[in-house]
């Protein structure tokens, strides 16, 4: 591993853990090969070195080991970063759960399939396709046309229309019904996707070409950056013109050459909370304001910097003020405060102590988690516990959601790991999204705890209230999957914090899927009771609606003949208006069109040749140094209006129609000669 990836997973264990001595988090991480996961699971509370299981939980050696292999964050199959489990992982390709299944005997726990057979192999699929990369991970169990439907859900090709490149194997072709274990696949592997039946691909995704055409246009933009530097109490204002293909870091640096500030001691207010990578974000894609956009920057306050010491040598604290010629000499910039978080300082609770308002609480909650752990984090819903089972549970069968409560303490290590790595991943949040209500609250002070366990006894019986008043910190987090059954309130699930991705998305989607089993059955019963219920008040208005009904006929007919009238007039008075509009745009328009130059003129002349849509072909002169307009107003002249038609070139494939119409014709390359294609919008 390099030094630069292992400073990051340093930074990163550090802030989980909230461990201080550089040497002991050295030697932990040294002793699980620099993984991550690992690492941080050998420093949790529990005999094994995990959390250790929550009461009413059965022990592990209970059930056979069927969670599939976590991402490790140092694993060169991820990338050495987390997040792209997350990207791998699609809620699609789960309809194969992994359960645990009780052991029988006391042989050696074996892995088990839900449907009984060996466990599937998961495989990563990169396929390249129009410049364009697509990420996704299928089990080796299921078919090639698996892989096509999930690449169909990703850019809108049919999957009879896809042709597939790359498979590792000497077959020419494969077909889509073939087992993807029987091709013996590794476990990356990189496709590329063909579409030879289609004519016109782009068609396909033209977003993607328009958020090209805007990502284009916001690097080549010149942005003004105002900023106010403050220094002992001196303000300095700079503004910079930077291009928009420019990187934030880049920026960092020039600044650091006016102010003699290098980028480590720099503290910058203003970025968008996009721009947090210097090395790869540039201004232009950021979203910086247009043409100018302010900053504010002033120096960091650093009084003391740790230093890495070799384990030989014994550990000194080495006091460093601002002014210290030789700060700047240190090479590891790792421990830079901007890299990594303080942990010296309590971090801000998520809830107060002592709540009275539970919808003020939750606000709070929702605030500082955000700030925590960033935008991508679960849809908490603000409002006490009892409107949030309403909300989830009490409606009609057909729109009620499973309620999942989160319960959260900052004593407990393992939860900044449950809330950064698991919960706000994008895989359990887009479906905690779309199945649950997510309901959340702060157990860290007693009195907070209190409310909640009186909350519980409440909503779901004593049973549930006594567990959570066993709980320790150790056990937290913790989520609540709540379901009612019989008209009762009741805990079906108790997830511990301690589970990895995929287990606490196979716990999520088979809670789901019981769910919507008992689901289906209170839709059948509501629309049944429902129906008996329409019917009878149909024949109570049978009988007034049949009286009624012939004289409303009469009416409505006649009603309707007087608007079926109106409508025609209004439909030929609009037309007649419409021409006559048209007609004098036309007028204007040739009155504007200079005469066509001679044949033999000596000056340079643009030879166009117009195509319309009835197959007609026009032919017009113009000279090359005349502006564009005059092209679009000979076309409206002859009855082309642009708000109605495209001009289209042949190659390559533009409208002119949207282009400068004040640039002239040979600086749009029209000149010597070009043929125009009219098509109706």
């Amino acid at each position: 591993m390099a030094e630069g990836e292992r400073d990051q997973v340093l930074a990163e264990f550090q802030a989980f853990t909230a461990l201080e001595d550089i040497d002991t988090c050295i030697q932990i991480l040294e002793s699980n090969d620099w993984n991550l996961m690992r690492a941080v699971n050998s420093v949790m509370p529990g005999s094994d070195g995990g959390i250790s299981p929550m009461a009413g939980d059965p022990p592990v050696s209970q059930f056979e080991d069927v969670s599939p292999p976590p991402y490790s964050a140092s694993s060169p199959d991820n990338d050495n970063n987390v997040a792209d489990t997350r990207n791998f992982f699609d809620a699609s390709s789960a309809s194969e759960c992994y359960v645990a299944v009780p052991s029988t005997s006391n042989s050696s726990p074996k892995r088990r399939h839900a449907g009984g057979g060996p466990r599937p192999r998961i495989l990563n699929f990169k396929v390249e396709y129009r410049d364009q990369n697509f990420y996704f991970s299928v089990g080796d169990n299921e078919q090639i046309g698996k892989v096509k439907e999930l690449l169909s859900q990703k850019i809108g090709v049919p999957p009879d229309k896809q042709c597939l490149r790359g498979w590792s194997t000497r077959k020419a072709r494969v077909e889509d019904d073939k087992i993807l274990r029987e091709l013996h696949l590794p476990k990356e592997n990189t496709l590329f996707l063909l579409t030879p039946d289609i004519q016109n691909p782009t068609l396909v995704k033209p977003t993607c070409e328009i958020e090209m055409e805007n990502l284009t246009e916001a690097l080549n933009r010149t942005y003004a950056l105002e900023i106010k530097f403050t220094e002992n109490g001196a303000i300095q204002q700079y503004k910079l013109n930077m291009p928009g293909s420019k990187t934030i870091g880049e920026v960092k640096n020039d600044v650091y050459a006016l102010t003699n500030l290098p980028a480590r001691h720099q503290i910058w207010t203003g970025w968008p909370e996009s721009a947090k990578n210097d090395d790869t974000m540039t201004i232009g894609c950021c979203g910086l304001n247009y043409p100018i956009h302010s900053l504010e920057l002033t120096k960091a306050n650093i009084t003391a910097r740790p230093k890495r010491i070799p384990p030989s040598e014994a550990v000194a604290e080495i006091e460093i003020s601002d002014d210290d010629d030789e700060m700047n000499s240190i090479d590891d910039d790792m421990f830079d405060h901007e890299d990594i978080p303080s942990n010296r300082g309590r971090p801000t609770p998520l809830m107060p102590e002592s709540v009275n308002d539970e919808v003020e609480a939750l606000e709070h909650f929702t605030k500082e988690f955000r700030e925590r752990y960033g935008e991508t984090h679960p849809v908490f819903y603000v409002g006490s516990l009892e409107n949030a089972i309403k909300e989830a549970l009490n409606g009609k069968a057909k729109d009620r959601k499973l309620l999942a409560v989160y319960l959260h303490h900052d004593g407990s290590i393992l939860s900044n790991v449950f809330c950064s790595q698991i919960l706000c991943s994008e895989s359990v949040v887009n479906y905690l999204s779309s199945n649950f209500i997510t309901w959340a609250w702060d157990m860290t002070h007693e009195t907070n705890c209190a409310r909640l366990i009186t909350m519980a006894t409440r909503h779901f019986g004593n049973v549930v209230a006594g567990q959570m008043r066993c709980l320790k910190s150790e056990q937290l987090p913790m989520l609540l999957v709540i379901s009612r059954a019989r008209a009762t309130n009741e805990v079906i699930d108790m997830i511990p914090g301690s589970l990895s991705l995929d287990e606490l998305m196979t716990r999520l989607i088979h809670d789901s899927e019981s769910f919507q089993q008992q689901q289906r059955i209170d839709i059948q019963e509501e629309e049944e009771r429902e129906a008996r219920e329409t019917i009878r008040r149909e024949q109570e208005e049978a009988f007034k609606e049949s009286l009624a009904a012939d004289r409303k006929k009469v009416e409505e007919q006649k009603l309707q003949q007087e608007m079926e009238i109106k409508k025609q007039e209004e439909e030929e008075r609009q037309r007649r208006e419409e021409e006559e509009r048209k007609m004098a745009i036309q007028q204007s328009a040739a009155l504007q069109i200079p005469d066509e130059p001679e044949e033999n003129s000596e000056e340079p002349v643009a030879r166009l040749r117009f195509r319309t849509p009835t197959g007609e072909v026009k032919l017009r002169r113009f000279r090359a140094t005349e502006p564009l307009r005059n092209v679009l107003f000979y076309l409206t002249s002859e009855g082309f209006h642009i708000e109605d038609y495209k001009i289209l070139t042949t190659f390559p494939r533009r409208d002119i129609s949207q282009l400068d119409a004040m640039e002239t014709l040979q600086d749009l390359r029209l000149y010597p000669q070009e043929t125009l294609i009219l098509e109706e919008k």
